[in-house]
């Protein structure tokens, strides 16, 4: 299903719950049910490879950076996490690199996961550049390079060409930190098309008899593209369409109960 309706992240590595094989969305199908924005999931461009680790994107957003094979930044890394799944793969070898210090690196380290990185050897640091390049195989003059224009960026000097405000964050410092990364799916945002009570609809908009949808079986709120997702997007649709299919089933169920007595 990925490789039919996303096919820029077929055979990439999948980060949900093993479980979730698209069958809640194929049984309504087979039952007359309309699917809506198929192409539509939440990516995240920073897990660690090949750990399968997440790395929080605070890094990113409080000051880090990602750069390619090349030791080049490629995209505006505050954009979100979701449409940089998409750049990250594009890059070559479908990986890209964290970059950041140690002042970032004790932020990492509030979050579980990160520590999770450093205790598999994710995660290295160097007191310069150069080493930290040597490390990862990474071109040392380029990746100087890059960390002079963020510097620049961050006092003003200069202007990123990916639209990237660097003068809102301090700019990095030795030592610095790395971690190698690649894009994942997180979980699609299609499905099934619901009407307000969560009621499974056919192709003309009719509600079908006795179906509910909710949480990932149902169509989401993020349109059509991986852009439109937001962080909570996929929780609302199950917390929201759950109570609601709830409220609803009951009273179905109720009313026909009634109806038969």
């Amino acid at each position: 299903m990925v490789k039919r309706h996303i096919p820029e992240l077929a055979g990439v590595d999948y980060f949900g719950h093993t479980g979730n094989r698209g069958d809640a969305v194929a049984w309504g199908e087979t039952l007359g049910a309309a699917v809506a924005d198929m192409t539509a999931y939440q990516g995240h461009g920073s897990v660690a490879t090949p750990h399968g680790i997440l790395i929080t994107w605070a890094l990113m957003m409080e000051g880090g950076i990602q750069v390619n094979a090349l030791g080049e930044r490629f995209s505006n890394e505050h954009e979100g996490y979701s449409e940089q799944c998409v750049n990250v793969l594009a890059q070559p070898g479908r990986v890209a690199w964290n970059v950041y210090d140690e002042r970032l690196h004790r932020l990492g380290l509030e979050f579980p996961d990160y520590r999770d990185a450093v205790a598999a050897g994710a995660i290295k640091s160097a007191p310069d550049i150069e080493m930290l390049a040597s490390q990862f195989g990474l071109p040392a003059c380029a990746l100087s390079r890059t960390l002079e224009q963020t510097a620049d960026c961050a006092s003003g000097k200069a202007t990123d060409r990916f639209g990237r405000d660097f003068t809102t964050k301090l700019p990095l410092e030795p030592p610095y930190y790395a971690v190698k990364v690649t894009g994942s799916l997180f979980h699609t945002q299609g499905g099934l098309v619901v009407d307000v009570e969560a009621r499974v609809c056919d192709a003309s908009g009719q509600p079908l008899p006795n179906l509910f949808a909710g949480g990932g079986a149902a169509r989401g709120i993020s349109g059509a593209h991986v852009w439109g997702y937001l962080s909570g997007n996929g929780l609302l649709s199950a917390v929201s369409l759950g109570w609601i299919s709830g409220q609803a089933s009951a009273k179905l169920a109720v009313d026909n109960t009634h109806s038969t007595t």
